[in-house]
């Protein structure tokens, strides 16, 4: 053998060995050495399209031609596939045949086709050609094997596609020929008519027919192919992928490696499926047969696998070819469960039809499907996929997956099957129906958005063109935004329509939207139309338990408002967190229960509850009521005395839902964020914008009193104190004029009384904390000793430990621990107002710690402000002031520096506290060093910055 051949067999062989590969190459191998003996063969090599045939057929015929062989090969075309002896046309046309023979081949195959034209043959058949012709070809083969000089190798890759009459010709030479050098290699690969086509070629049996199967490849053969391209490290990392998007399909691995080729890097190679895989997944389906690649375009469409009947119908072919198409993309490597191994493959396979063409697939697709019962959505998919709707009877379908996915979450697919319905529905009504569903749907995630769409709908909603829980949709919307004229007028003309169509499901929905509206704005008067029965008779029957649990909300937070939750509400409220899960029937239900948690001091579980809900509402896309749970939340933490927490958790709520989709809701994060940067100090940037999204009825609204209290201690903590007084008041007169003034809920008594001591008007402001306590005894331990901690400041200085004390004691009762430093803090400074400066300053210490770590400063005395404080600046945070050298005073320093700050000379200071001059000299030499002070001038000034200004401060 010639050296450069034998060389470029070896690098052939490098490149194709893998075990698998290598055992079959042996066998063509060892068959091609008996034929040079003699021993004729037929070799037929099959396995899926793309598993390798053609590189096992090419580095055959490289080792044939290597061993100076005659290999004569062709490709036989689906195209030529009727047209008798087209392949052997193809295959004799070869320099490597005599001119005089090639012209006789070139006769044969002419008078064949020519015989051929006009009849009904189908696939070439010998039975289209003329005995003589046939018989003419034969001799002609026969004549090309014997005048050979070296032993023929006759290579046929496709072999499915070729003509029988080519095929029977074949086989006839090697029944001839037995003992002729020739050998014949067919790749065939698997197809619905491969048992028939090897039939008609009437090809000889065993042993002179061998078969050999070629299977794709195994895991670590993919990782040895990839090895051979990219690198052993990089194939270990990537080849198990490889192997699971190619399935072992060599085709397919190598447009992988392709697609890897510029990406790999040696120490994180990234795994990628671009354009090369899919040009070798579509060259692998056009390879196959049409019926194939019909079936692949409607698998590409599908997110599950069908069954074989439903997939018949929709390739519009019989059971039997569906399945055996099925069972060839399977064989391929191309599906792995009925599927598509990557989702990459779906946009390939649909990528060689045109827009038209895969509109009508998704529509013929829906269809199929819906005449099969599949699910709506799975229905409504295939509508959008089609961007358009062939028929009203689409309609509903939308309908039904829109509210599906809603529930499901997938508040996108809802909308766009619902904008889609819209677009081809004709009926008005329906369309109106279409767009209040739109509302809703898009409410879930941003109600300013849903809110824009509601214009359109009040006159429809006035003509009661809506039923079931559509009828409630316009209403809730103005209700949340403040428009409650014109929802109690909807209200109104929604009782009378549902009354006039016995439209029940309507009824207890409106009935349910009609408590929320009275909930929200008290004394307005709502009506309800006769012969409509209230909510609970409604719920009571079954009609609607979404619209039970909503007015069911909307009578507990009414309940929670006037009056403290007992025993029986609080039972209920925990049943309710406990028993529900999160739905938009639910969410107002779960929201109240929280709250009635939170207003019967049971803190931590609230919390915990909290957490819960916010972990339902993000997995479910409940944006809307993530944001609510979220500012619930940060209510509960301020309670619990982190406002530093609160803030935080306001902001992420605000984030969440943009300040001007809360409507008069936005009351609650922006109350509360008020109050925790009153406690920090802070000016959280929210605040501002979301003053600008308020709507002005807000203030006739429950959540009004909570915004004008917080927003009044934001002015009291500024030194705005007649300000502060105008909210306090008008928060008082608002519960008042709503029939809610429930000190629990809103203590805007003892807000009020701060401002008025530091007016000084300590008279009323004890007239309004008596009437709080009258209001809320004991067993409401932090608004009581809340009370009790600002009456103090209104009595006399002997009076106010024992007040203090008091109060100390129930805030320790329950989760208050700010409220507790703010009252061990005046506690603290009132012992110091007795002269027990050790026992005072040791209890406003601990109670500076205790605010300290919360980030919180501590606010000053009521008994030590006055009118005059009103136009002073803020408080400094702690650690800012002189603080630590007044502490560092002890008591006999303390009052020898009271009394020289008195006037007293040091022989009077000597003789009031019964010490020597001398005593009274060191003293002050200690308090002058710890002061930072030369003279005793100077200690006027220093005790004066300390003490007047911020004695609070101290305790840090």
């Amino acid at each position: 053998m010639p050296e450069e051949c034998r060389e470029r067999s070896g690098e052939r062989d490098r490149s194709y060995g893998l075990p698998e590969r290598v055992r079959l190459l042996g066998e063509l191998r060892r068959m091609f050495e008996g034929s040079r003996r003699g021993d004729s063969r037929v070799a037929v090599v099959y396995g899926p399209v793309g598993c390798g045939k053609t590189e096992l057929l090419n580095d055959f015929a490289a080792y044939v031609e290597a061993r100076e062989g005659v290999y004569l090969g062709a490709i036989a075309s689906r195209a030529e596939q009727t047209v008798p002896f087209g392949l052997l046309a193809h295959l004799l046309h070869s320099d490597k045949i005599s001119a005089h023979l090639r012209e006789k081949v070139e006769h044969c195959a002419a008078a064949a086709q020519s015989e051929s034209i006009g009849r009904d043959g189908v696939g070439g058949s010998a039975d289209d050609v003329a005995p003589r012709t046939f018989h003419e070809m034969c001799m002609t083969l026969l004549d090309v094997m014997e005048q050979a000089q070296s032993p023929v190798v006759l290579g046929i890759d496709d072999v499915h596609y070729a003509d029988t009459a080519s095929l029977r010709c074949l086989s006839y030479v090697v029944r001839r020929l037995r003992s002729a050098r020739l050998l014949v290699v067919l790749n065939e690969s698997p197809h619905s008519r491969r048992l028939a086509t090897l039939s008609e070629a009437e090809l000889p049996a065993e042993p002179l027919v061998r078969f050999l199967k070629l299977p794709l490849l195994s895991p670590q053969g993919v990782e040895d192919v990839m090895a051979l391209h990219l690198g052993r490290a990089a194939a270990q990392v990537l080849a198990a992928d490889a192997f699971r998007v190619t399935g072992g399909n060599t085709a397919l691995l190598h447009g992988l490696i392709e697609d890897n080729r510029g990406t790999v890097e040696a120490d994180a190679p990234q795994f990628r499926v671009a354009d090369g895989f899919g040009q070798a997944l579509i060259s692998c389906l056009f390879r196959c047969e049409p019926e194939v690649l019909q079936v692949a375009r409607h698998l590409a469409v599908l997110d599950d696998v069908p069954s074989v009947p439903v997939l018949a119908q929709l390739a519009d072919m019989d059971q039997e070819t569906t399945a055996q198409a099925l069972d060839l993309l399977h064989e391929t490597g191309l599906l792995s469960g009925g599927m598509f191994r990557h989702s990459h493959a779906k946009g390939v396979v649909l990528s060689g039809m045109t827009a038209m063409q895969r509109a009508d697939l998704h529509v013929h697709t829906a269809n199929v499907l819906f005449k099969n019962g599949f699910p709506a959505m799975t229905v409504a998919g295939h509508l959008l996929g089609a961007s358009r709707v062939d028929t009203d009877c689409a309609i509903p379908i939308l309908h039904e997956a829109a509210q599906q996915a809603v529930s499901d979450g997938n508040v996108d697919f809802a909308v766009d099957c619902l904008r889609i319905a819209l677009q081809y529905d004709t009926d008005e009504r329906r369309k109106a129906t279409t767009t209040a569903m739109i509302v809703r749907a898009t409410w879930r995630r941003e109600p300013y958005a849903a809110y824009r769409l509601v214009g359109g709908l009040i006159e429809d909603s006035r003509a009661g063109h809506f039923s079931g829980w559509h009828a409630s949709s316009v209403i809730d919307a103005l209700n949340w935004f403040g428009r409650p004229e014109e929802a109690n007028e909807l209200l109104l003309r929604g009782f009378e329509a549902a009354s006039k169509a016995h439209d029940m499901v309507a009824a207890s929905h409106l009935e349910a939207s009609k408590a929320w509206l009275e909930a929200n704005y008290p004394r307005r008067g709502n009506g309800r139309a006769p012969g409509i029965p209230h909510g609970g008779e409604t719920a009571a029957s079954g009609v609607s338990p979404e619209a039970w649990a909503k007015g069911r909300a909307a009578e507990i937070f009414r309940g929670n408002l006037t009056v403290a939750p007992d025993v029986r509400q609080l039972n209920e409220a925990q049943q309710a967190l406990r028993h529900y899960g999160l739905t938009d029937g639910t969410a107002p239900l779960l929201m109240v229960a929280l709250y009635t948690l939170m207003y019967a001091e049971r803190l931590q579980e609230a919390h915990e509850w909290a957490e819960e809900l916010i972990a339902q509402a993000r997995q479910g896309s409940f944006t809307v009521w993530h944001a609510m749970f979220r500012a619930a939340r940060a209510e509960i933490l301020l309670r619990q005395g982190e406002p530093a927490s609160a803030e935080r958790e306001v902001e992420q709520a605000l984030t969440l839902l943009p300040a001007r989709n809360w409507g008069i809701m936005l009351g609650l994060p922006l109350s509360t964020v008020l109050h925790a940067n009153t406690l920090t100090g802070h000016a959280s940037a929210v605040v501002d914008e979301a003053q600008c999204a308020m709507p002005q009825v807000i203030f006739e609204t429950p959540y009004g009193m909570r915004l004008l209290r917080a927003r009044g201690h934001r002015y009291l903590a500024s030194g705005q104190v007649s300000a502060a007084l105008d909210d306090f008041l008008a928060a008082g007169e608002l519960a008042e004029r709503l029939g809610l003034d429930n000190p629990v809920v809103i203590p805007w008594r003892s807000s009020a009384a701060q401002a008025l001591i530091r007016l000084g008007d300590c008279k009323q402001a004890q007239v309004l904390l008596v009437e709080q306590l009258r209001r809320c005894g004991p067993e409401y331990p932090r608004i009581h000793a809340e009370t009790l901690r600002v009456l103090a400041a209104t009595n006399t200085i002997s009076e106010r430990p024992r007040l203090l004390t008091k109060a100390s004691e129930y805030l320790q009762m329950c989760e208050a621990p700010l409220e507790l430093s703010f009252a061990l803090h005046d506690l603290g400074w009132a012992w110091q107002e007795q002269g027990q400066y050790s026992k005072g300053r040791q209890i406003m210490r601990r109670a500076g710690l205790m605010a300290e770590r919360r980030g919180v400063r501590i606010p000053s005395p009521a008994a030590m402000r006055s009118a005059g404080d009103e136009q002073s600046s803020p408080s400094p945070q702690p650690g800012t002031g002189d603080m630590g050298a007044t502490e560092a005073l002890s008591d006999a320093e303390m009052r020898v520096a009271q009394l020289a700050v008195g006037g007293y000379s040091n022989r009077q200071i000597a003789s009031r506290l019964f010490v020597t001059v001398s005593t009274v000299e060191q003293h002050l030499t200690r308090v002058y060093r710890k002061l930072s002070i030369r003279r005793r001038t100077d200690l006027v000034g220093a005790l004066q910055k300390v003490e007047p200004m911020e004695r609070d401060e101290l305790a840090s």
